[in-house]
């Protein structure tokens, strides 16, 4: 194989980190060239590039968070957090904003009956401060689990 690099796949992620990158190899199967290597390298950081999150964005993200924080902890005494990918800043540029409904003296239907309706409210009001569209109510079970260490 003359003077080409190649660089051996991982067999884990354990490989990885124990070598600190990937190891060299000249010879064989199942081996990259470090040409081959260096393009992919370099597609995937023009793609990460162009779906990081900007400063608009993430500002945006923020203000529309706040925006429902205060509809619902207002409308009805409740706490709203976001999980998923917005708090760890790994949103594509549409995707959505996960928020999380906790508190309130509420029983559970009447809580999501108190949401759906402050969210219909704002479909119909022309002086918010974002478009509020589609509110619909979906009747859904939802699986959650306390795992301790």
């Amino acid at each position: 194989m003359g003077d080409s690099q190649f660089h051996r796949l991982p067999s884990s992620k354990d490989d990885i980190l124990r070598e600190g990158s990937l190891p060299v190899s000249d010879s064989g199967e199942g081996l990259i060239s470090a040409e081959a290597w260096d393009r992919a390298e370099q597609t995937a950081k023009e793609i990460v590039f162009r779906i990081q999150p900007t400063l608009g964005d993430d500002q945006k993200r923020k203000e529309i968070t706040e925006y429902v924080q205060r509809l619902i902890g207002y409308g009805v005494g409740c706490e709203v957090l976001s999980y998923g990918s917005v708090p760890l800043k790994t949103y594509v540029p549409d995707g959505d904003i996960d928020l999380t409904v906790f508190g309130g003296q509420n029983d559970a239907d009447d809580l999501v009956s108190d949401v759906h309706a402050i969210l219909r409210g704002e479909e119909h009001n022309e002086a918010a401060p974002f478009e509020v569209k589609d509110v619909h109510c979906i009747d859904a079970e939802v699986l959650s689990a306390l795992i301790s260490y």
